[in-house]
C-alpha cells in the first residue's frame, strides 16, 4: 500500500490523569466511567421530565442500574471469559479495579435489575422502562470504550501493518486495531440514532422500539467487529468457530427482534384503542 494511505498512530498516554501517591492516581477510566452515569442520570431525568413522571424515579433506576452495571459486568467477564483462572483465584472476582468487565454480563443483569424496578413500579410498563433506559446506556457504553482505550486495553488484532495504532504502554512496536474506538462510535452512533426517533416521536414512540434498535445494532456491530478482536480461546458449537463475543452477541439479536415485533403488535393495539 502506498505510503500516503498508511496511517498509523503511536499511543503511548498514560492511564492516570495526575497521581495522588507514587502508586495511585486518577485515571481516565474512572472519569470516563463516572462521567457515563452523570451523563446518564441527567437524561433519564429528561425523559422523566419530558413525559411529566416523577423525576425520583430517575432517582432509583439510576441506582438499579449501577450496581447492576458493575456486578454484571464483572461476573459476566469471570463466567464468560475466565472462569478457568477465577475458580482458582475466588477472592480476585471482587477486585474490578484490575480491570475485566463485560458488557455481556452487564447487559443480563441491567435486564434483572429492570425486573425489580417494575416490581416496584407496577404504574410503569416494561417495555417503557427499558426504553428509558437504552438512550443514556448507548452514550454511556461509549464512554467506557474510549476509556478502554486510555488504558490500552481490550485491543485489537494486528493490522497488514499499513495502518491501526501502535499501542507502545504494551511494549508493542506493530499496530493493532483500535476495536475499543470503532466500538466506542458504534455507540456514539447509536446515540444519535435514539435520541432522533425520541425527539421525532415527541418523546412517545413505540414501546420496546428504542430498546429492540439499541440491541440490534449494538449486538449486530458487536458481532462482526470481533472479528477484529483477539480470542485466544474460541468456541466451536455446530461445527461454527466463534469467539465468546460472537456466541453471546447472537441471543441479543435474536432477543431485538422478538421486542421490536412485540412493540409494533403493542403500538397497534394502542392505536386501534384510541380510535375506537
Amino acid at each position: 500500500m502506498s505510503s500516503f494511505l498508511s496511517f498509523i498512530v503511536h499511543w503511548n498516554a498514560r492511564p492516570e490523569i495526575f497521581m495522588i501517591t507514587e502508586t495511585y492516581g486518577i485515571r481516565w477510566y474512572s472519569l470516563l466511567y463516572g462521567a457515563a452515569f452523570f451523563l446518564g442520570y441527567q437524561i433519564l431525568y429528561w425523559e422523566f421530565k419530558s413525559e411529566n413522571k416523577d423525576t425520583e424515579g430517575a432517582d432509583q433506576l439510576l441506582m438499579y442500574m449501577f450496581v447492576a452495571v458493575i456486578v454484571g459486568a464483572r461476573l459476566g467477564h469471570v463466567f464468560f471469559y475466565d472462569w478457568a483462572y477465577y475458580r482458582q483465584h475466588l477472592l480476585e472476582i471482587v477486585q474490578i479495579w484490575k480491570g475485566g468487565l463485560a458488557s455481556h454480563g452487564a447487559a443480563i443483569a441491567i435486564t434483572i435489575a429492570l425486573i425489580i424496578y417494575k416490581r416496584k413500579h407496577p404504574e410503569l410498563s416494561f417495555f417503557w422502562i427499558i426504553d428509558r433506559v437504552a438512550i443514556p446506556t448507548a452514550i454511556g457504553a461509549s464512554f467506557i470504550r474510549f476509556g478502554n482505550f486510555f488504558n490500552s486495553e481490550i485491543v485489537g488484532d494486528y493490522t497488514d501493518g499499513s495502518w491501526g495504532v501502535v499501542f507502545e504502554r504494551l511494549g508493542e512496536t506493530m499496530p493493532r486495531v483500535p476495536i475499543q474506538l470503532f466500538e466506542g462510535f458504534l455507540y456514539v452512533f447509536i446515540f444519535i440514532v435514539l435520541i432522533a426517533i425520541y425527539i421525532k416521536k415527541k418523546h412517545k414512540p413505540h414501546e420496546g422500539t428504542l430498546m429492540s434498535i439499541f440491541l440490534i445494532i449494538m449486538f449486530a456491530g458487536r458481532f462482526f467487529l470481533e472479528y477484529w478482536k483477539v480470542d485466544d480461546n474460541p468456541l466451536t458449537i455446530f461445527g461454527a468457530t466463534l469467539t465468546h463475543g460472537q456466541w453471546l452477541s447472537i441471543p441479543f439479536v435474536f432477543v431485538s427482534f422478538i421486542i421490536y415485533y412485540l412493540s409494533i403488535r403493542f403500538g397497534e393495539k394502542q392505536t386501534q384503542q384510541q380510535i375506537n
